[in-house]
């Protein structure tokens, strides 16, 4: 049975804070590790511990609420497509969850999910050229929102959902904040993408992680 590295604290319920999913309750499942290595990422990439599919299915089942009935499960990292996630999301329909896994594209996306969410990181290639939703990052690993859709000028058109997003930075405290000069390109590049919308990360203005 194939044991997955879960990043420390990488179980948890909160509140989706970016995206076409904003605000929705979930179960996030922080994977450790990513091929890509942005040299910016928040991301603690250590092993906290290693786990089954079905050890995650069970402690995820002790973290839903009262009450929910639709439980959405967020697959992030890390890049979660480092591994092979057949078995994870095999377990995770046995149980009726609904699946997202936030991926950055670089690999191909095999096996069907409810959502798939990706955001390209600055150079890296794009492999994974459709899904529920693409977010781009501006200024993420260097990420230029101009010179991406010039050099992928089709790749948004198999995406439900098409999203920029400012840049947010870690200050000293421990808190985020939205940069400026990130959110000012974002909207100069929305005055010539209109079949784009803005996002933000409000799980950092709710000081939530």
């Amino acid at each position: 049975m194939h044991l997955f590295a879960v990043a420390p604290n990488g179980i948890y319920w909160n509140i989706q804070g970016e995206g076409h999913l904003r605000g929705q309750q979930m179960a996030f499942l922080r994977l450790s590790g990513c091929g890509i290595k942005c040299p910016a990422c928040d991301t603690d990439y250590s092993t906290d511990r290693k786990e089954t599919a079905l050890d995650i299915a069970n402690e995820i089942d002790t973290l839903i609420p009262q009450g929910i009935r639709d439980l959405w499960v967020w697959v992030t990292g890390g890049e979660p497509y480092d591994r092979d996630l057949r078995e994870l999301l095999r377990v995770f329909r046995e149980r009726r969850f609904s699946v997202a896994v936030a991926t950055s594209g670089i690999h191909r996306a095999i096996e069907p999910v409810d959502w798939l969410s990706v955001s390209p990181h600055g150079g890296a290639s794009l492999i994974q050229r459709f899904g529920s939703e693409i977010k781009l990052v501006e200024g993420l690993n260097g990420l230029d929102l101009d010179k991406w859709i010039e050099k992928n000028p089709d790749s948004s058109n198999d995406f439900f959902f098409r999203y920029c997003q400012p840049l947010s930075n870690r200050n000293s405290n421990g808190t985020y904040s939205e940069d400026a000069e990130s959110l000012r390109r974002c909207m100069k590049f929305l005055e010539s993408h209109p079949n784009w919308c803005l996002s933000r990360q409000d799980h950092h203005k709710w000081r939530i992680t």
